[in-house]
């Protein structure tokens, strides 16, 4: 009762609110992201590099009147039939004289349009090379400094005998639990970028042992664009993702999401690398060059990465690689000792031809490491890459027609098991879409670098279906169905295996300002039984379910609320766990001064971590909170952002998680022997 009545009163408080203002370009952004965060079960995934275009574009929009294709996929907003029917509308008059001539194109509506406003603006064509003086002159810069600190101290920090840490020199951090952060960035318009990135995570040293020269890990990038025939040249760290991501994909892939039709991968070929993650990323140097219809790609790489090696077990390799150490920590003796190990160089091409509605690229990958990559006895990695080096190649195409798109992929390495994706989306009527996916994952396929829609580049097939209807000018509804199987071993599944998700969702637009909505999320797969004398484990269905409700409004131009109800269960071999989570947020803006701030008070109880439940958090910029709320209790943040005259801004947030059923937090060197946990984290961007 307790519970239905804090319901009751939140959203009446929220719909009592009335008071409307236009819609900050700040609000699409926050949107945005967490639209894409929700879809991700994990805490820890860095979306810097694909939010960061939101950004740009909001310094530097595209006129409509010039961007090409590729330009338009940038904004992740728009499908390949919206994208195609504005350059036929183009095409065919010549030029958009006003922005609301987008209302006359029929698949698109008018809350399309307003989503892409503060990305677009309409001019006329002016083909312009780089002025060198004003790019010196009118460049921006960005500086951001970060601070981040957990408050409560974890066991790897204590203080311990000598004659312990002889015994087991592991069981503490090497340096102090403050996590630092700075990053330079300079751009002008969308024709040149540096910059340089340097980050030091908690419990890793600075500025002394095995980092004498400060942080653990930097990064720096030089990109200049249309140059001639030149349309990229990139020198430092950046991403290279081409096609469906069957062959070459760094970085941040979409894969699922509650987006059910963007589905189709949009590889933008190279591009500046501009987080902190210290493993999805080439460094060295690319070029790419435009013959008109015809573009060609070429770059190499080489850098160390980390990884646990080991003696080999004949005489052709002197070491093998166990594993790959991918979390960029190296906080103990023994992550210490994994930092950079193995040499890796890639060198790749690629080379497409494009008409107005067809494009096709050919891509290939060269990889070589220093070490060996050694056999596993388990039996779901007998298929897995071995030996030094490795070649692979992919295919990759898209066709747009009236009310049509067909692209897809196909990929395979030197040992000729190929990999396939492909899809249909198809526009059936102006308020009806619907998406259509196969793909085929070889046990055996070995492409290194694959990053696709499956998330995965061995052992599987499936088909994904989803459909989005705008019932009407307010209401919109949403569904994808997933289905997949495998026919050899993975990891917790001795035997072929079958997977199915299901999303659903209903939208109603109450008025520009106010909407809710309710999602209904579904997963089965099948898992090995733990416990028991089996030589072969048997499998058991494991399932999830969830049932959202949410409701948010901008109430004036100084208030919003967002309201968010969920469900969620469990079930496994028999055992069934449930789960609860209710918030409220609040964003205020003041008035007199530049000061904006954001608040939320969440109640959880969960009957274990299974049944455990994930929810977008406002954080700082470039800085991505999607907890995972589990067992019993509360949990708090406040967060002010202050403009300090134009060319300032400071963030300074605070949380606190409080369990009322636990005495200890998380394990290992990472656990709290309290009931709560805080962290504080203050940030600093300044522009010039």
């Amino acid at each position: 009762m307790k519970w239905l009545l804090g319901i009751v009163i939140l959203f009446f408080m929220n719909a009592a609110l009335s008071q409307f203002s236009d819609i900050e370009k700040d609000i699409i952004i926050e949107r945005t992201i967490e639209f894409i965060s929700e879809s991700f079960d994990a805490a820890d995934i860095d979306y810097t590099t694909f939010i960061e275009d939101f950004y740009l574009l909001i310094d530097n929009p595209l006129n409509i009147n010039k961007a090409s294709f590729e330009d338009l996929t940038r904004l992740n907003l728009l499908s390949d039939i919206q994208i195609q029917e504005i350059l036929d509308y183009r095409y065919r008059y010549k030029q958009f004289l006003t922005i609301y001539e987008l209302g006359a194109i029929t698949s698109i509506d008018r809350n399309t349009v307003q989503v892409i406003l503060p990305f677009i603006y309409v001019g006329k064509v002016v083909e312009k090379r780089i002025n060198w003086k004003n790019a010196l002159k009118y460049g921006k810069h960005d500086v951001l400094m970060r601070y981040q600190r957990v408050l409560e101290e974890k066991e790897g920090y204590q203080s311990l005998p000598d004659s312990i840490l002889l015994e087991n020199p592991n069981k503490v951090y090497q340096g102090n639990p403050d996590r630092y952060y700075i990053r330079h960035r300079y751009t002008y318009k969308n024709k040149i970028s540096y910059g340089f990135t340097g980050e030091k995570d908690a419990g890793e040293t600075f500025f002394r042992a095995d980092n004498t020269y400060g942080f653990d890990f930097y990064s720096a990038h030089l990109a200049i664009n249309d140059v001639g025939r030149i349309k990229k040249i990139i020198v430092g760290d950046y991403h290279a993702n081409f096609g469906q991501g069957l062959n070459i994909w760094t970085g941040f892939n979409m894969g699922r999401t509650v987006q059910t039709l963007k589905v189709k991968q949009s590889g933008t070929g190279l591009r500046p690398y501009t987080s902190a993650n210290e493993s999805q990323f080439f460094r060295g140097v690319g070029l790419t060059v435009d013959f008109h219809k015809i573009e060609s790609t070429v770059f190499a790489s080489f850098k160390r990465i980390d990884a646990a090696i080991s003696d080999a077990d004949t005489l052709d390799a002197d070491m093998v690689i166990d594993n790959f150490q991918l979390t960029g920590y190296h906080r103990t003796l023994n992550e210490i000792a994994k930092k950079n190990t193995v040499g890796e160089m890639v060198l790749g091409a690629a080379s497409s031809f494009q008409t107005n509605r067809f494009k096709i690229n050919i891509t290939g990958l060269y990889s070589k490491y220093s070490s060996s990559f050694g056999g596993n006895s388990r039996l779901y990695n007998q298929f897995n890459f071995m030996g030094e080096e490795n070649l692979s190649f992919g295919l990759d195409y898209q066709y747009v027609l009236p009310k049509l798109s067909f692209f897809g992929e196909v990929a395979s390495s030197t040992n000729a098991k190929f990999n396939t994706i492909n899809g249909l989306l198809w526009q059936v009527d102006p308020k009806l879409d619907l998406v259509f996916v196969h793909r085929y994952l070889d046990k055996a396929n070995q492409n290194l670098f694959s990053n696709n829609f499956a998330r995965s580049s061995q052992n599987g097939q499936g088909i994904y279906l989803g459909i989005e209807s705008r019932l009407n000018a307010k209401m919109s509804a949403s569904v994808f169905y997933d289905q997949s199987k495998s026919d050899w071993f993975r990891y917790l599944i001795d035997g072929p295996s079958v997977e199915r998700s299901f999303l659903g969702q209903l939208a109603y637009d109450i008025n520009r300002y106010a909407n809710v909505y309710i999602r209904l999320r579904s997963r089965l797969k099948e898992r090995n039984i733990s416990g028991g004398d089996y030589a072969i484990t048997p499998q058991s269905t494991q399932e999830t379910q969830s049932i959202r409700l949410h409701y948010s409004q901008r109430v004036n131009r100084q208030f919003s609320v967002k309201t968010r109800i969920e469900w969620s269960r469990y079930e496994f071999n028999g055992e069934k766990s449930n789960g609860l989570l209710m918030y409220q947020d609040v964003i205020y803006t003041l008035n007199k001064i530049p000061l904006k701030l954001y608040g939320r008070y969440a109640m959880f109880d969960t009957d274990d971590y299974n049944a455990r439940i994930y929810a977008y958090e406002n954080d700082l910029l470039y800085v991505f909170s999607v907890p995972g709320y589990f067992y019993q209790g509360f949990r708090t943040y406040l967060m002010a952002k202050y403009d300090i005259g134009k060319k300032m801004d400071l963030w300074v947030r605070w949380s606190r998680t409080s369990y009322t059923n636990q005495n200890t937090i998380s394990s290992g060197l990472e656990q709290i022997n309290d009931h709560h946990k805080s962290d504080i984290k203050v940030q600093l961007k300044i522009r010039f």
